[in-house]
């Protein structure tokens, strides 16, 4: 599907929320120009990396081309004008006043491209106490109760809140920031106006949680009640013989099927378990029931076992596994693109876009070929790569 054929991009952002969503319409058709100040996306310096490409880096920028300026100098913000003049959506994700500062907010853009549609992705919006406050995704996960409905049990009893282990914040507000987008690109088909789109980590975060958020506003937790209410019980992971499995049970009708599965029939007799309402309230000494069973076969054995039976069960992998397995396989969900500097990379691709993917360009990869299209001739790029303005990586 090349449904953004056509449209470019102006990627402004570093990080993660701001360049996933523009490498989300990259890998919809459009054509996006990523622009990054002369030291790179802040992005490219962290994690494992080699030469500036760590994995998010590469994740968030296939398929886009990549121009290094300094917008914070005159002739690099003139350039950046230039370009924006002739695009049709603009990406940033900086604190409030970060791109006022720079002259490149959405009306000096609106000003040279009324048609322009500018995205503005904050951590906590543009008003109010925490309007310039910093924003990662440990502060965003601990903010919006994330780190709550992950949380795990000490060795105590305790619940401890724990973050996820890697950037859900970023990454669905990047989602949610992709498909404001593409509704302000269908509403300018209609209207032939742009449009300043605002959204923040925060509120992506909430919204993301909606279903546990009113949850907890219905059902709130009372003195001697457990803060979160099972969903399904038994539910979990559990470990195997030589792995893990995560098992839940929807239904009565399915944990009759899960105690016939695994030989405790005398599980469907025992009052405590009778329905999934009474299964909750016990759900410690149901899920150390089949914990308990679940040890004295292998993975593959329970797995086989209980898909058999109709029960909701997965093994518990890791990612080299998910690459390997053979449903991914015969998907075809995973492709493999030739990334310098690494060579063969395996990506997943983007789900329900077309499957055309280019390496993530390095740091000023099309410096030169971009400030031509801006309308600079070769005696002015050679000034500002001369004067250190603009950085056009060597071959």
């Amino acid at each position: 599907m090349h449904a953004f054929q056509g449209i470019t991009v102006l990627d402004l952002s570093q990080g993660i929320a701001g360049p996933v969503c523009a490498g989300i319409l990259a890998r919809q058709g459009a054509r996006v120009i990523k622009v990054e100040p002369l030291t790179g996306d802040w992005m490219r310096g962290i994690g494992n990396s080699r030469e500036g490409m760590p994995a998010n880096a590469i994740a968030g920028n296939l398929n886009k081309e990549a121009l290094a300026i300094d917008a914070a100098k005159p002739a690099g913000r003139d350039a950046i004008l230039r370009l924006a003049a002739k695009v049709d959506v603009v990406v940033e994700n900086f604190r409030a006043g970060v791109m006022t500062r720079l002259g490149l907010d959405f009306a000096a853009l609106r000003a040279v491209n009324p048609r322009i549609i500018y995205a503005s992705i904050t951590g906590f919006g543009t008003i109010g106490p925490l309007a310039k406050k910093a924003a990662t995704d440990s502060v965003l996960q601990a903010y919006s109760g994330m780190a709550v409905a992950n949380a795990v049990t000490n060795a105590q009893g305790q619940q401890v809140p724990k973050r996820v282990g890697f950037y859900v914040p970023d990454n669905i507000s990047a989602i949610y920031a992709a498909q404001a987008i593409s509704a302000a690109l269908y509403e300018r088909c209609r209207s032939g106006a742009g449009q300043h789109i605002q959204l923040s980590l925060a509120e992506c975060c909430a919204a993301f949680q909606a279903g546990p958020l009113i949850d907890a506003l219905l059902f709130p937790p009372t003195a001697g009640q457990p803060e979160r209410v099972a969903l399904a019980a038994p539910a979990g992971e559990f470990q195997t013989a030589d792995g893990w499995v995560v098992v839940s049970c929807l239904s009565t009708e399915m944990f009759a099927r899960i105690a016939g599965a695994v030989g405790h029939e005398e599980w469907l007799i025992d009052p405590r378990f009778a329905d999934n309402q009474l299964r909750a309230q016990h759900i410690s000494a149901i899920n150390a029931a089949l914990g308990d069973a679940l040890r004295h076969d292998t993975t593959a054995g329970w797995v086989q076992r209980l898909e058999a039976a109709d029960v909701l069960v997965s093994p518990i992998n890791d990612y080299a596994t998910l690459r390997d397995d053979p449903q991914m396989q015969a998907m075809s969900y995973l492709a493999t693109v030739e990334q310098p500097p690494y060579g063969a990379v395996t990506v997943p691709h983007l789900p329900g876009a077309d499957r055309t993917l280019r390496a993530a360009p390095r740091l000023g990869e099309h410096t030169r070929a971009l400030l031509g299209e801006s309308g600079l001739d070769d005696a002015a790029i050679d000034t500002l790569i001369a004067d250190g303005i603009a950085f056009q990586r060597k071959a």
